[in-house]
């Protein structure tokens, strides 16, 4: 290997890191910050099986796997991904479990309430009081962290968000329920993380088509389904009168626009800047 490639290597593992991981070959090789030949690359990755037990465990909790099935069943819902370090299996004992939800055209707050409050009623939501309470006795340990919501109408992440932090959140993204052709959208919509890692594309592509996406079949329009429409927008525009009103009480770091929800009360991406 060549010294840039020893220097690049060096950098992709100087930021695993920091999260306590050491990356396989795929991942390294997918995060790198030029091209190389995955063939030439020589390093040995290390097996972190205890955290990978762990972070099975919380996804074969039974509480976990009700609740994945029962939001599949919303329409309103097109995807839900595993995030943070529940996505590289790297979870610890008192870590929540991420999710990343993607919902309908015009149904985000109506997902919201969906994906929140069966959170709630299997007390599996994570809340300020759980966050509080975390030193004490892992107040919020294999709870949902609901900290990231997109409508369909606009997959892509703000310009001010495409940071190297976002790029890898975006790419070790694994999703749990997928319904169409929704995550490759998304990933096409975010070709800005090829940019930066252009190993990435070819590791992406062979796995889900990023690029081949399906035409959907066109919706019969009816009376009965314009009405049923009507109806859910208002319904829509109500739940996200309530929710804004709830939240702006209570914001602080959270980016709120009509398409997408960022909630982040212990926003990593800001302590990683201190530590670099």
């Amino acid at each position: 290997m060549n010294k840039q490639t020893k220097k690049s290597i060096a950098k992709v593992l100087k930021y695993f890191s920091i999260f306590g991981y050491r990356p396989t070959l795929d991942e390294l090789y997918t995060f790198l910050p030029i091209k190389v030949d995955k063939n030439k690359l020589k390093y040995t990755p290390v097996e972190y099986s205890i955290r990978r037990k762990i972070s099975q465990k919380k996804l074969n909790n039974w509480r976990f796997r009700v609740y994945i099935k029962l939001i599949s069943l919303f329409p309103q819902i097109k995807l839900v991904g595993l995030s943070g370090s529940i996505s590289m299996m790297n979870a610890r004992e008192d870590d929540d479990i991420d999710l990343f939800i993607i919902t309908e055209k015009n149904r985000l707050f109506t997902g919201r309430l969906i994906v929140v409050a069966l959170a709630q009623i299997l007390g599996l939501r994570r809340t300020r009081n759980n966050l509080a309470m975390k030193q004490f006795n892992n107040g919020f340990a294999d709870k949902v962290c609901l900290n990231l919501f997109f409508d369909e109408r606009n997959l892509k992440v703000p310009k001010f968000k495409q940071t190297l932090f976002v790029g890898h959140e975006v790419l070790q993204m694994k999703p749990i329920i997928v319904k169409g052709d929704i995550y490759e959208r998304f990933l096409k919509a975010n070709r800005w993380v090829f940019r930066l890692f252009p190993n990435a594309r070819e590791v992406v592509s062979s796995k889900y088509e990023v690029l081949s996406i399906r035409k959907n079949k066109k919706k019969t329009l009816n009376t009965y389904y314009l009405i049923l429409n009507t109806l859910t927008n208002k319904i829509e525009q109500l739940l996200k009168k309530f929710q804004l009103n709830s939240i702006n009480k209570h914001k602080t770091t959270e980016i709120i626009t009509s398409s997408q929800l960022w909630f982040h009360p212990d926003d990593f991406e800001k302590r990683l800047r201190l530590k670099r």
